[in-house]
């Protein structure tokens, strides 16, 4: 599976079951029987998922909204959505980069 980069597409897969726990999301993968919890400024990354976003996009979104470091927002996001892909919580569309 490739790196996830500023151009990836993200987007939640369509059977990861969610819920709402005081505020925070609680998702659960029931193909593989896990659940998992997600912070505050998780779940609102997770709530922006319902679209597909472009990470980068996110990043700008993210920045504006928590008045915080792109650099470090996309560190963090990028992290985030290694975690969420190695548990099957999202689908990544990773555009071509043109080499062989």
């Amino acid at each position: 599976m490739p790196p996830i980069t500023p151009q990836s597409c993200i987007q939640r897969k369509p059977d990861v079951l969610t819920t709402d726990v005081n505020g925070e999301v609680v998702m659960m993968n029931a193909a593989l029987g896990e659940y998992y919890g997600l912070n505050p400024v998780a779940s609102d990354i997770w709530l922006r998922l319902a679209q597909p976003r472009v990470v980068a996009d996110l990043v700008r979104d993210l920045a504006d909204s928590y008045e915080g470091d792109p650099a470090v927002i996309e560190a963090d996001l990028l992290a985030l959505f290694e975690g969420l892909m190695a548990k099957d919580m999202i689908v990544v569309d990773t555009p071509a980069t043109g080499t062989p």
